[in-house]
């Protein structure tokens, strides 16, 4: 609803709509639909594309074929209530046919659950620590052809996920992928503050299983080491290099995008400056029933010629790792 308040429409303007399935009555999307018509942006049913969170493997051919027939330029890409894993699809489409790109991403007004929610949720015994040696029936991991790789098979798996609420998306990474070695992005959002000790927490068990290569803050135990912004994608992408250039002569470097919206884009554009990660998405059946709400700050990342912008970032990460200083 963001982008229909926000929006200046210019003559020739569509909206293509996810239709998530399998389907949510929470989903608003006849009333997104309808305030998007009524400033002037064509959206016809044609425009409303299905979205299998579950088996997704046909969305990206489905949008690059509407894209074209439209003889779409540029694309802006709200990914405010956008699954993660869409995200990365969405974006993979519009590098593929050179489109300029812009990411729109509107902060909730409040964030679910609240510090009093999550505490006695906590006290109740409702928020699990993930480990190694638990197993939940939870639905599967998803993984599209083209964000998978075989590279490095037969080597160890460096696993590198993102921390949240949702203890089940570890969970079943763990489930599925069996790491030799798990590598923890927490997130430090830029309002509630206590929601990046609260996610270490919901992570301490299995931090501490891979306790080597997930080290503490010296000057406060309670919060891991790494850390990103989870509104700051330049953080995650920089953690994320760091990580690939460590690990990728040695390990199948498989990275999980289960962190906020803009961490997921991140992880975006790193798998896209190195094909060779492999990308693992952890699909729970159902959502949290503590839903964000309202409209906060909106931001809009230009990443202009998407091509162009992902060269001008590989030109500086070589400069940044495989230059040598005389």
């Amino acid at each position: 609803m963001a982008v229909a308040a926000d929006t200046k429409v210019e003559n020739g303007a569509t909206a293509l709509l996810l239709e998530y399935e399998p389907a949510n009555a929470n989903n608003r999307l006849a009333e997104v639909r309808k305030a998007l018509q009524e400033i002037g942006v064509h959206c016809s049913n044609n425009d409303v594309l299905r979205y299998n969170r579950f088996h997704p493997g046909n969305f990206e051919d489905h949008l690059k074929a509407r894209l074209s027939s439209l003889g779409a330029r540029k694309a802006v890409v709200d990914v405010s209530t956008m699954s993660k894993l869409a995200i990365m699809l969405v974006l993979n489409t519009c590098k593929q046919l050179g489109l300029e790109t812009d990411v729109f991403y509107s902060e909730a007004e409040h964030y679910g659950p609240s510090e009093q929610e999550y505490f006695e949720a906590r006290k109740a015994g409702k928020i699990h620590q993930p480990s190694l040696h638990v197993f939940n029936g939870i639905h599967g991991v998803v993984r599209v052809d083209t964000l998978a790789s075989v590279a490095m098979q037969g080597q160890p798996t460096a696993a590198i996920v993102f921390m949240s609420f949702n203890d089940a998306l570890t969970q079943l990474l763990l489930n599925t992928v069996y790491p030799a070695r798990l590598f923890l992005i927490n997130g430090s959002p830029p309002v509630y503050g206590w929601r990046e000790k609260a996610t270490a927490w919901v992570h301490e068990q299995v931090r501490q299983e891979w306790d080597e290569d997930n080290p503490l803050q010296p000057t406060d135990p309670e919060l891991p080491l790494r850390s990103a912004s989870t509104l700051d994608y330049r953080e995650s992408v920089s953690i994320l290099l760091g990580l690939y250039w460590r690990l990728s002569t040695t390990h199948r470097v498989l990275l999980a995008p289960s962190g906020s919206k803009m961490q997921a884009v991140a992880c975006y554009l790193v798998k896209a400056l190195h094909p060779d990660i492999h990308i693992e998405y952890p699909s729970p059946d159902g959502f949290a029933k503590e839903y964000s709400s309202g409209i906060g700050k909106r931001w809009l990342l230009s990443l202009g010629a998407f091509r162009e912008r992902l060269a001008a970032i590989e030109s500086a990460e070589r400069e940044t790792f495989l230059e040598i200083a005389i």
